[in-house]
């Protein structure tokens, strides 16, 4: 094995493409522990915070106390052996309970907990790569935007990640992500083993045949289960994609799909969907992308090349937040400058752009994402009850991506337990409490239509659902929860979404 720490501040890719990048960029978090980030990306880390520091995530909306920070260290084994004094205290009740966090991308307070101890994983970051093996060992607190130059100089790519390089591997793990990466179940197909720190104080390896139980609470676990210290996760050969793009009646979606990316002789390895916000074409259109390697290029050093013209993509792209007319010229240029403007570009580098090129940065205003999986079949019937659902709850909706999910047999909470179709919705909304009523009105019917269609929702994101919905979206709930009483029976590790579904 070759090890190699991960460079700072990576290019972002070339292709200057609405129909296939403005999309990436959405299924992102925001810009919650920027100061911190700024830290990192200098190869340095703030000092320990005092207690009663005050912290946020993606969503700008939950301010939330902390009785303090403590940071990991570079060292999987030396974070471990750090944490195990403070997990002691906790289990004897002499300290407040802790939550994990990495960048903070959720967008509930999954990664806080209020008065409670929070662990900054980011420095964490060891990275090395066995070539023969096409896997990669990753410390927690590495961000995709580290890995990504380091597997790209060895002629790899990650096997499954989101669309975006923000995110930390812990922070992946734990909500199970999934991307554009097509016949692809999330991310937990890929995990060979993970190093996990439990309430005890003890390091453990988990894979499918050891610890399994533990592997597949961990992964889609939200840290409620251990630290996740490390993980071995598979890679593949890095490959030139040629991008083509058609446009559809939303319902012919899954007819449209089906036929380029399901059919025996297709070579499409990655793809996605989007959907009109258009006030005047409201869901009712939908453009496909898809992406096809050119074999010859596959396992070669392609260069990760940097994005043109960020600012007017991200102009366009916030000038539609507050305009019906901004929604209706963006759409145009989507679905026909979009394609015209697409070219060829690496796996890496389509995977390798920030989330930040199109954060909202207005003060009265933030972004709020949701995710809803529905079975194939069914999508149409979603996306017809969401057509009644968000104008009548004054939604501003900003964005909808489609992506192919496939059946996730690892997690315990598993979103995809069959194939589904998920559909990322990026909503303006206010910080009023009046907006923020009238978003969990509108989250709870859209859930209820997701789970009448046979679906679930996704959740790293706003704490709206019910517990009666949380229980019909996730019949493994209350399972997972036991079994996290057994493991950690003295609530060693807690966030605000164990706290919010979780009675005491």
């Amino acid at each position: 094995m070759q090890e190699s720490m991960a460079g700072r501040g990576p290019s972002r890719r070339q292709v200057f493409s609405y129909g296939g990048t403005a999309a990436a960029a959405l299924a992102l978090g925001g810009t919650g522990g920027a100061a911190l980030q700024r830290f990192a990306d200098q190869g340095q880390m703030p000092p320990a915070a005092p207690s009663r520091t005050l912290l946020n995530d993606a969503s700008g909306l939950n301010p939330t106390r902390a009785r303090g920070i403590t940071f990991a260290t570079s060292s999987s084994r030396d974070t471990a052996e750090l944490l195990k004094p403070l997990l002691g205290r906790i289990a004897q009740g002499r300290d407040p309970a802790l939550a994990i966090s990495g960048a903070r991308h959720s967008m509930g307070a999954q990664s806080l907990l209020r008065d409670g101890w929070i662990l900054e994983t980011q420095p964490m970051n060891r990275i090395t790569l066995d070539s023969d093996k096409q896997v990669m060992r990753v410390g927690a607190g590495a961000t995709w935007r580290e890995i990504i130059p380091v597997l790209n100089a060895r002629g790899y790519a990650p096997k499954v990640m989101q669309s975006n390089h923000d995110f930390t591997i812990g922070g992946s793990l734990s909500v199970n992500c999934h991307g554009w990466h097509t016949n692809s179940p999330p991310i937990a197909s890929t995990v060979h083993s993970l190093r996990l720190l439990t309430a005890d104080g003890t390091v453990v390896t988990c894979c499918p045949t050891k610890n399994a139980e533990l592997f597949r609470l961990a992964l889609g676990g939200y840290g409620m289960f251990g630290v996740i210290l490390e993980a071995d996760i598979a890679v593949v050969p890095n490959v030139l994609l040629r991008p083509a793009f058609v446009t559809v009646p939303t319902q012919d979606y899954v007819d449209a799909f089906t036929r380029r990316v399901y059919a025996p002789a297709s070579q499409v390895e990655m793809a996605y969907g989007r959907l009109s916000v258009d006030p005047g074409n409201f869901l009712n259109e939908a453009i496909i992308g898809t992406y096809i390697p050119i074999q010859e290029s596959r396992g070669r050093r392609l260069p990760l090349l940097p994005l043109p013209q960020p600012g007017a993509r991200r102009t366009i792209f916030r000038n539609s937040a507050t305009s019906s007319s901004g929604k209706t010229l963006r759409w145009w240029l989507e679905r026909e400058a979009g394609p015209w403007l697409a070219d060829k570009v690496s796996r890496n580098s389509l995977l390798n752009e920030p989330a930040a090129v199109f954060a909202n940065l207005t003060p009265g205003t933030t972004d709020i994402l949701h995710e809803y999986f529905v079975p194939q079949t069914r999508l149409w019937e979603f996306v017809r009850a969401a057509q009644e659902i968000i104008p009548r709850a004054r939604g501003n909706l900003l964005n909808v991506t489609v992506r192919d999910t496939r059946r996730d047999e690892r997690s315990t909470l598993a979103y995809a337990r069959r194939d589904v179709f998920g559909l990322v919705m990026l909503f303006v909304q206010e910080r009023t409490a009046s907006a923020e009523a009238r978003m969990q009105a509108m989250t709870r019917d859209l859930i209820d239509a997701s789970i009448s269609n046979g679906g679930t929702f996704y959740l790293p994101y706003r704490l709206h659902a019910s517990k009666e919905q949380l229980n019909r979206a996730y019949p493994t709930w209350d399972l997972a929860m036991h079994a996290k009483h057994r493991y950690d029976p003295h609530g060693v590790f807690r966030n605000e979404l164990y706290d919010r579904y979780v009675p005491e």
